[in-house]
């Protein structure tokens, strides 16, 4: 970074890759060691460009590591303009799938591929571009960069934890770079209700040659979660045009080990869920219907099902489609982009959830490809991040 003001925007963007993606930055939740050395990294770098305004939070959570967040605050204006970018990533799954090493970004024409790029590197990268090329004389609002822990598994250690801090005004124009299409023309105002639950099924370990001593949780899982699974999707079955897809999804996902060796029956099984909820379902009313489910399975079987809650968080009131946070990135898209864009929803949580449960108007938008967030060969596209720079600094300069 030696030779930043030198650096053309695109050096910059690839420049910041080579230096952020390779700091692994996964949850404990998720097997990792949080964002400390991603933090840490982040604020050389920001020294490095002369940013002095940089407040940095850390709580520390329930598996003792702290979890770092970085606020970055310019302008004496009355009125703020927040970017949010989390800087967690999600593990890369299966390694044999990726073309690339994904900690070690590499560059192909346009496309900076590695884990992380995507989401939420490319938020991150647009806010240290628009620090960058920062105009603090020219400003119509404040600029606030939020760099925030734990979005991949909550929020809990990181926007949730800035927002009781009393850092942001209702007053503020808050912009999440979290969800967007190639186009840049979606602004997502709206949030399904996020369900994440642990469910174990128990039973009675055997050996396999004597199945009639045991009570198989394998098979018994199953049978169980191909009835849940029909049974949710006929009683939440209704749609919403606004959302993509337009109905609430019910995915089995995660599995945990049950036991090690071929010739015993498992006593026990751990299966996760994901459950994506249209806004108009109260969570207390999913809940109830999987209890009287469980209910029914165990007049029938001898296993006996459990769960937990892993996440769980309502959808809060949509964002207004005539707020200042819309209307001001309509006109600005329209004015950088010559096209017009539309308010839509969303199955992803982001961290605007958060702000819209405290009364905060929030958006989320960037131009991106849509289909590479947590895949294998995830990859970012600079042209986006240069694109979405004007049209942030259309805002912020008026």
């Amino acid at each position: 970074m030696n030779q930043i003001e030198t650096m053309s925007d695109s050096e910059f963007i690839i420049e910041l890759a080579k230096r952020i993606i390779p700091v692994q930055a996964i949850s404990p939740e998720s097997g990792g060691e949080g964002e400390g050395k991603r933090a840490d990294v982040l604020m050389e770098i920001l020294t490095e460009m002369g940013v002095k305004n940089v407040q940095r939070y850390e709580v520390r959570d329930s598996h003792n590591v702290v979890r770092p967040s970085l606020v970055v605050k310019e302008g004496n204006r009355d009125r703020t303009f927040w970017i949010v970018a989390h800087i967690d990533t999600v593990p890369i799954g299966n390694r044999s799938l990726w073309s690339y090493d994904p900690f070690q970004p590499t560059v192909k024409g346009d496309r900076i591929y590695g884990r992380g790029t995507s989401d939420n590197g490319q938020a991150v990268f647009l806010s240290l571009l628009l620090l960058r090329k920062l105009r603090k004389a020219d400003l119509k609002y404040n600029i606030g960069i939020v760099f925030v822990a734990d979005e991949e598994v909550g929020s809990k250690y990181g926007i949730e934890f800035l927002l009781d801090k009393g850092l942001f005004s209702k007053n503020d124009l808050v912009l999440v770079p979290d969800a967007g299409t190639s186009e840049g023309t979606e602004i997502e105002v709206a949030e399904k209700s996020i369900l994440w639950l642990k469910f174990k099924v128990s039973g009675k370990q055997y050996h396999a040659s004597q199945p009639f001593m045991a009570v198989n949780a394998n098979r018994e899982s199953m049978k169980f979660f191909l009835m849940l699974d029909q049974a949710l999707h006929e009683r939440f079955a209704d749609e919403n045009p606004i959302f993509t897809p337009p109905y609430s999804t019910f995915e089995p996902t995660k599995r945990e080990k049950n036991v090690d060796n071929v010739n015993t029956i498992p006593g026990s099984e751990i299966q996760y869920y994901d459950c994506r909820i249209l806004p108009k379902y109260d969570l207390d009313i999913v809940t109830d219907f999987i209890d009287e489910k469980i209910r029914e399975f165990h007049k029938t079987s001898k296993a006996r099902i459990s769960y937990e809650f892993f996440q769980r968080e309502q959808a809060p009131l949509p964002t207004h489609e005539s707020s200042d946070i819309v209307r001001i990135l309509k006109d600005a898209i329209r004015e950088v982009k010559g096209k017009e864009a539309k308010a839509i929803g969303i199955g992803g949580g982001t961290c605007a959830a958060f702000f819209r449960r405290r009364g905060i108007e929030a958006a989320v938008w960037c131009t991106t490809e849509p289909e590479v967030a947590h895949q294998a060969d995830e990859y970012v596209l600079i042209p986006h991040i240069l694109g979405d720079c004007k049209v942030i600094e259309k805002i912020i300069y008026g």
